[in-house]
């Protein structure tokens, strides 16, 4: 076998059909990294035939002495479970590194490790053989991580789509459901974004980043992601359709009214009881919410007649749909934002026909008090099952050069900490 250099066509027709597929392993995603520094590398495997049996992405980065870093952003793309296939194409990429002055090599392989139902329950153990072929090669592994101190999340939820978005709606907690659906009568709407609205997308992100205290990459970042990765990717954004949402309460005030009048009647001509009376109050109360409701509503009418909400970037690779990036404001909760934009997310990802969504990275702590179990808390809802993969590992070239990225490495994370 042998490995080399290949086109863009032949690499991501390979690469966006592996079972292991993901965004990272794209040559749209090395041309973006190459705007932020990086060098990249399009590897394919090639049998004696000169049939491609495996890829990979190689990423490269000028560090210490003139030393570079080489990092497969979720590769290899091999059979991990071949230890003989594995093997021989991991000693020919060595050897391209050790030719392009690497003095390691970083992979974080889409290979899932355990799966545990919606409870964190394990309902299989499948990537054992993998790990340890992994580790057969020398690689150091970064060790069983709960949160996200690794480059990419090794957890990840996701659940698999029906045939119909009925049955997939239907499979939903009755929680989740009756938000969709509330969200939806409130006038909010979600529409899919063009390149040349890319900023409208970062706006919301912006704002977002802002209220959690999290930084976000400028706009002609996410533009030039666009323009890269538009064949996988749908930028939408989540806002409420103000004259809607007003039209609606006031529909709503009506059937109300008409509720009570009809009640009042129906006093004439019974004794009153306490079911009569419960009912009375629960639809004074109603009332008197929905008054302020419109009251709300004629306030945002004034804003405008969309108000932006919350956003999301969405990515179609392999068999997933995954909700990659987002954000909503805080202002808004009350709207279900986040709702409204996974629905739109859940309708396309059904008409593509792909098998998954993929709600990313989550912690694999779900303890309730786990300052992250907010970031699955409303994905829970969607009854998905949580993948664990198998991790980081590191392979070193030049130990010594290596032992110095990872001091300078503690101390750029100490620093950036104190300044923090």
């Amino acid at each position: 076998m042998k490995i080399k250099e290949i086109d863009e066509k032949t690499f991501d027709s390979f690469t966006s059909k592996h079972e292991y597929a993901s965004i990272y392993e794209l040559s749209g995603w090395g041309k973006l990294k190459e705007s932020t520094g990086w060098k990249y590398y399009l590897i394919g495997l090639y049998d004696t035939d000169e049939k491609i049996k495996g890829a990979t992405l190689l990423l490269s980065k000028r560090t210490l002495k003139s030393k570079n870093l080489f990092y497969a952003p979720r590769g290899y793309l091999v059979d991990a479970n071949d230890k003989n296939l594995l093997t021989e194409f991991h000693k020919l990429v060595i050897d391209f590194i050790k030719k392009h002055n690497g003095f390691m090599l970083k992979v974080d392989p889409n290979v899932i490790y355990k799966t545990y139902d919606k409870d964190g329950v394990e309902l299989s153990f499948d990537g054992k053989n993998a790990y340890d072929n992994y580790l057969s090669l020398g690689f150091k592994h970064f060790g069983f991580n709960k949160n996200f101190e690794t480059l990419q999340p090794r957890y990840l939820c996701r659940f698999k789509l029906a045939d119909t978005y009925e049955e997939t709606l239907n499979s939903f907690s009755k929680s989740t459901r009756k938000n969709i659906e509330k969200s939806t009568s409130m006038g909010v709407k979600v529409k899919k974004l063009d390149i040349k609205d890319t900023k409208v997308f970062t706006d919301v992100l912006n704002r977002t980043a802002q209220e959690k205290d999290f930084v976000i990459r400028p706009t002609s970042y996410y533009e030039k992601m666009y323009e890269l990765l538009n064949d996988y990717m749908a930028l939408y954004v989540t806002y409420i359709d103000t004259e809607e949402y007003y039209d609606n309460l006031l529909r709503e005030q009506k059937e109300i009214e008409k509720s009570i009048n009809e009640l009042n009647e129906l006093k004439t001509k019974i004794n009153v009881g306490d079911k009569i009376k419960k009912q009375e109050t629960d639809l004074l109360n109603k009332k008197e919410k929905n008054v302020k409701d419109i009251e709300c509503a004629k306030n945002l009418k004034e804003k405008g007649k969309e108000i932006n909400i919350g956003a999301l970037m969405s990515l179609f690779v392999g068999s997933e749909a995954v909700t990659f990036m987002s954000g909503t404001l805080s202002e808004y909760k009350e709207f279900y934002p986040k709702y409204a934009y996974y629905n739109k997310h859940i309708i396309d990802a059904i008409k593509l026909k792909k098998e998954y969504v993929n709600f990313y990275g989550i912690s694999g702590d779900l303890n309730k008090n786990n300052k992250y179990y907010g970031i699955y808390e409303i994905k829970k809802g969607y009854n998905p099952e949580i993948i664990e993969l198998l991790g980081e590992f590191d392979f070193v070239i030049k130990p010594f050069i290596y032992r110095l990225y990872k001091l300078g490495l503690k101390l750029y994370k100490f620093k950036k900490k104190i300044i923090k």
